[in-house]
């Protein structure tokens, strides 16, 4: 018989997998709508749909649920098998530019709710970071094989912050390239300078800017560059970032960072996508999500206490 410990972990368990089920609507696929502002009003929005008590618990065994949902994986990303599309990605993105990803192929990529769900920062090449006048700096030197092994992608997940070369930053569906406006030269170097010495910090598994000993992908970004003024939130007591909003507050010129593009694929094909595409995709994904929620719920969750 299973003992008691263990039960009790396992309930506990099932109760944050339901919960991370219910906020993710199981991926709905985005289509092209005229009414994309409207719809972007509704990003983020009416995101408690469980009681507090409920998530509370669920929050009990949030790190061990989340290592092992971040390895669920029934598909890679659709841009993974279409080199023609990193190509022109790495092509066009320079160093410090953040990428929003969309994996809805992992079950990683479902627990945050929207179109995105993770964040990576990339950092550039041995050649890039010379040319910025940091790769002699004292924090870059311990990870300059990491660099010179195409591990140029920083990111923080359920292993922590770390490096990651495109394969892995860039498994994924969709991305969009977001960048960061710099006052200086000078601005830059610190910024990379603070990426580096962030490398080993643990993941926060409760998506909490407010944690001061761990961070998520997005608090990575907010805490080395706040000048960028991203969105901040609170949801169920938590203050926290979400990359759907990032990606809406660039697009509305709400912070700091500029669209740059926005690459969709599917399991053929991949194209370059306007910044109103990106606007109907998010809309159209949080519209479903809300009439998802309203067929559910009926008027939704009665007691958040």
């Amino acid at each position: 018989m299973m003992p008691r410990r263990n039960q009790l972990v396992l309930m506990a368990l099932l109760v944050l997998t339901l919960a991370t089920q219910g906020c993710t609507q199981s991926a709905p696929r985005p289509t092209a709508s005229s009414t994309s502002q409207s719809g972007l009003a509704q990003c983020c929005t009416d995101m408690e749909d469980y009681p507090r008590w409920f998530v509370d618990v669920a929050r009990t065994v949030a790190p061990p649920l989340g290592t092992v949902l971040s390895h669920i994986a029934w598909r890679g990303g659709h841009l993974k098998s279409q080199q023609a599309a990193q190509d022109a990605i790495l092509a066009e993105i320079r160093p410090l530019d953040i990428v929003l990803v969309s994996s809805k192929g992992r079950k990683s990529g479902q627990t945050i709710p929207g179109l995105f769900g993770h964040a990576a920062i990339y950092l550039g090449t041995r050649s890039e970071l010379e040319k910025l006048g940091v790769w002699s700096l004292a924090e870059v030197r311990p990870h300059a094989a990491g660099i010179e092994a195409n591990r140029i992608f920083i990111e923080a997940d359920a292993k922590g912050v770390h490096l990651s070369p495109p394969s892995v930053a860039l498994n994924t569906d969709r991305v969009v390239i977001l960048r960061p406006t710099f006052t200086s030269l000078a601005r830059r170097r610190q910024v990379a300078r603070a990426y580096f010495d962030a490398i080993g910090t643990d993941f926060d598994f409760l998506f909490d800017i407010d944690s001061p000993d761990c961070t998520f992908c997005t608090e990575l970004i907010h805490r080395v560059m706040p000048e960028l003024s991203l969105p901040v939130q609170e949801i169920y007591g938590v203050r926290t970032i979400l990359p759907d909003r990032v990606a809406v507050a660039a697009l509305r010129h709400e912070s700091g960072l500029e669209f740059v593009d926005y690459i969709k694929a599917d399991a053929d094909t991949w194209r370059q996508a306007s910044g109103q595409t990106l606007a109907d995709d998010i809309a159209a994904t949080w519209s479903e999500r809300r009439q998802q929620a309203g067929a559910t719920t009926g008027s939704g969750n009665p007691d958040k206490r």
